[in-house]
């Protein structure tokens, strides 16, 4: 079965209606961002629209124009700020939302597999787990006047930022079960840009949808699990094929799956 990444943003929605039970893990943090969203939204158009406006409007420029573009600059200006705030909460709630799901595809003995060495994954995931956010957060400014191009604008900045959101997302998979360091997860990201890109693109568009991007964000981390237990599940196969292959011509073969911990 080939893996298309950009569709599993989609299979997160469905996943995680159809599996209530991760819902119920998380009715803090949902709550936390809905009062997020609705104060970011207040804000913006309460202050932040009528201080453009009229900084518009003093600038010559036509008042009906002025209140359009203006609006429009609140909705991504809202939409970016909700990212932000993503950005700094999610994490505390992202890695246990991203091992339930393996679990639920039957994947716990993946994670049994790599357990020990707490205190070095710890680390590991502490620190490149800062340097991530830092980065998200940094690459996000930097791309933001790409929204005053219409269309066009919105699309690179999602997709520019697709590719950051996306290493973030795998990272916990990479550090704590693959056991790999930041700089041979941040090597495999950019060999694997596309993929990546494809993923996230599509999940970056969606959290940038007001009010919606409160659940969105969430089911994202839910789609990502679901890519990867897919990839574990076709490198099993490969894997049992290539023994079953092997063995009749009696010649042995490594029996490693990608996922183990790479020394």
């Amino acid at each position: 079965m080939a893996i298309i990444p950009s569709t599993y943003p989609g299979q997160g929605i469905v996943y995680m209606i159809a599996h209530p039970s991760l819902l119920r893990n998380l009715i803090c943090p949902i709550f936390i961002t809905i009062i997020w969203g609705i104060a970011a939204l207040v804000f913006g158009f309460a202050y932040l629209l009528k201080l453009q406006a009229h900084a518009l409007i003093a600038a010559k420029c036509p008042a009906v124009v002025a209140w359009i573009v203006c609006v429009i600059f609140v909705l991504l200006e809202v939409a970016v700020l909700s990212i932000v705030f993503y950005l700094i909460i999610v994490p505390i709630y992202q890695d246990a939302l991203f091992d339930r799901v393996l679990k639920l595809r039957g994947l716990k003995r993946v994670l049994k597999q790599n357990e020990g060495n707490d205190l070095v994954k710890c680390m590991r995931g502490v620190s490149g787990g800062l340097w991530i956010l830092f980065f998200q957060i940094l690459v996000l400014i930097i791309t933001l006047p790409l929204n005053v191009i219409p269309v066009m604008g919105q699309m690179a900045f999602a997709t520019i930022n697709g590719w950051v959101l996306t290493f973030g997302l795998r990272f916990h998979y990479d550090a704590e079960i693959r056991n790999i360091s930041v700089l041979q997860s941040r090597r495999e990201a950019w060999k694997r840009k596309r993929d990546y890109t494809g993923f996230g693109a599509t999940a970056v568009a969606l959290e940038m949808i007001p009010i919606a991007n409160f659940f969105f964000v969430w089911t994202n981390i839910v789609g990502c699990a679901l890519w990867v237990a897919d990839e574990i599940e076709q490198e099993e196969a490969h894997l049992q094929q290539d023994q079953s292959s092997q063995s009749l011509m009696g010649t042995p073969i490594d029996t490693q799956p990608e996922y183990a911990p790479m020394v």
